[in-house]
């Protein structure tokens, strides 16, 4: 893909907001079908668990704590992208430590639903991809840390900071399948 065209900054871009409003985490499944937007559009069109819509899992989170970070770094003509979500789970207690006990050896993948309302899928990756097994692209989103605790005094923070990491070979990807959302449950499904 040759430089083709130059990027315009409009009104709309200079009114954006930072933060996360929505974290959606699934376990890879081998059944997992991902279908990308055409050439060009760097999107996602679908994610599916063979023919179904795939379940997600939704992550609330203390306001303001969540943010996406991409670096880039190119060596020896090829380029790796490491996309992290990192967000804060307040209040320490059993229910949360099980659930991140149990994403310790998980390969995830995750949607950050920003608060201009566009969604990034991380842990999933065209390029380089496995042609047969799209849960062997070796993409994934893996807990990569979390730091948190207690606190001293009363007016310290009590939670965990939780880090997710994917090494993947592109940039994000932008979801443009359809995302229902049912926070009541905590859950999620994505479809085309």
């Amino acid at each position: 893909m040759a430089i083709d065209t130059g990027l315009a900054i409009g009104c709309g871009d200079l009114q954006a907001t930072g933060g996360i409003e929505q974290i959606l985490l699934r376990s890879w499944n081998d059944t997992d079908a991902i279908t990308y937007g055409a050439t060009g559009t760097h999107s996602i069109a679908s994610i599916l668990t063979g023919a179904s819509d795939a379940d997600w899992f939704v992550y609330e989170f203390k306001n303001e704590t969540p943010a996406l970070t991409i670096n880039a770094t190119k060596e020896n003509g090829s380029t790796a992208f490491e996309c992290g979500l990192t967000f804060m789970l307040p209040k320490i207690e059993l229910a949360k430590f099980s659930e991140l006990q149990g994403m310790l050896n998980e390969c995830m993948m995750g949607i950050a639903k920003d608060t201009n309302g566009k969604y990034f899928v991380l842990g999933v990756s065209e390029k380089y991809a496995n042609e047969d097994v799209a849960s062997r692209s070796q993409t994934f989103l893996n807990l990569s840390g979390f730091e948190g605790g207690t606190g001293a005094a009363y007016s310290d923070e009590n939670g965990i900071t939780v880090s997710l990491m994917a090494r993947q070979f592109e940039l994000p990807r932008e979801y443009a399948g359809t995302v229902t959302v049912d926070t009541s449950l905590l859950t999620a499904t994505t479809g085309a």
